[in-house]
This record gives structure tokens, C-alpha cells and sequence, in this order.
């Protein structure tokens, strides 16, 4: 029982995590490949989406914090251009929504707002970035449409799923 117990407070939720990383990037291929010669582009945050949601649900402020540094340089290294950047924003993402969730009453729908907050401040921010350091050139009437807009649908149906599913991971975790 403790070697359980063990594994389910040290590893769960950093394989968990990685995991969803991973699944990012394959539904990101099969989307783009689905898509084929559509005119616009859906990027599934799936790691933001439950970086946000664990920040939400676990007790432990560290553990989540800590993961979300690991998580963020990984998530850099593998999907990123730029070293540092989630690497940064992830930890930013957990600190902000701790205080949130002290300041405002949480229940579905606010949650489910913050997830869309912070989505769309999360996209915007790597939007500027990018446009400054001149790694894309679209105009920000193209990112919106082509992008922003498609992708904020897909992840807000996204978030209203796992909201319940991280609800019930954390319930179980931390039994």
C-alpha cells in the first residue's frame, strides 16, 4: 500500500502531465493533417488547459508549481522555438490562477471562464513574442481569424470537458 501510495504522490501527476504534452502534438498533427488545405489552423492547449485546472484543484501549491517548471522547459524543448518561454509562462499561469481562485468564488462556469482568460492571454502573449523576435509575420487580423478564433472554440469545448475529468483526477488523488 505505501509503494502506492508513494508512486501516486510523487509521479501521477507529472506523468499525467507529460502525457497530455504529448497528446498536444498528436492531435495538433492529426488536426493539421485532418484540416488538409483549409484555410485556418487549430492548436490544442491541452497543457495549459490542465496546468490551469491542476492549479485549480490540488491542495499542494508546490507540487503543481514544480511540474509546471518541469512540464514548461520540456514543453519548450519539444514543441517551442525559444527555450524559456512556457518554461516561464506555465509557473506565471499557476501563480496567477492560485490567486484567482482566493479572490473569486470557483464553480464550473468561472472556471471555465479563467480557462478562456487564460487561454486567450496565453496565445496573445506567444503571438507578440513571436511577431517581435520576427520568427511569424501575420497580421494580427489573420492570427484572430485564422487562428485564434478557430482554436479558442476547440479549446473552450476542450475546457468544459476537462474541467469535470481534472475534478474527478484530483478527488481521486488525493484521497
Amino acid at each position: 500500500v505505501s509503494m502506492l501510495h508513494f508512486f501516486k504522490n510523487n509521479f501521477l501527476i507529472p506523468t499525467f502531465v507529460f502525457f497530455i504534452l504529448l497528446l498536444d502534438g498528436s492531435v495538433m498533427t492529426m488536426l493539421s493533417y485532418s484540416l488538409g488545405s483549409e484555410k485556418f489552423q487549430i492548436s490544442p492547449q491541452f497543457t495549459l488547459i490542465v496546468i490551469t485546472l491542476l492549479a485549480v484543484y490540488l491542495i499542494n501549491d508546490s507540487k503543481i508549481f514544480l511540474v509546471s517548471i518541469i512540464i514548461g522547459f520540456i514543453y519548450d524543448a519539444y514543441y517551442s522555438s525559444i527555450l524559456g518561454v512556457n518554461l516561464f509562462l506555465f509557473p506565471m499561469i499557476v501563480i496567477l490562477t492560485r490567486a484567482v481562485i482566493k479572490k473569486f468564488p470557483m464553480n464550473f462556469y468561472t472556471i471555465w471562464l479563467w480557462i478562456l482568460i487564460v487561454y486567450t492571454v496565453y496565445t496573445h502573449f506567444i503571438y507578440a513574442l513571436y511577431y517581435l523576435i520576427d520568427i511569424h509575420s501575420s497580421s494580427y487580423y489573420y492570427f484572430l481569424s485564422q487562428n485564434y478564433i478557430p482554436s479558442l472554440l476547440f479549446n473552450a469545448f476542450l475546457g468544459f470537458i476537462f474541467i469535470w475529468l481534472i475534478q474527478k483526477l484530483v478527488i481521486w488523488f488525493e484521497k
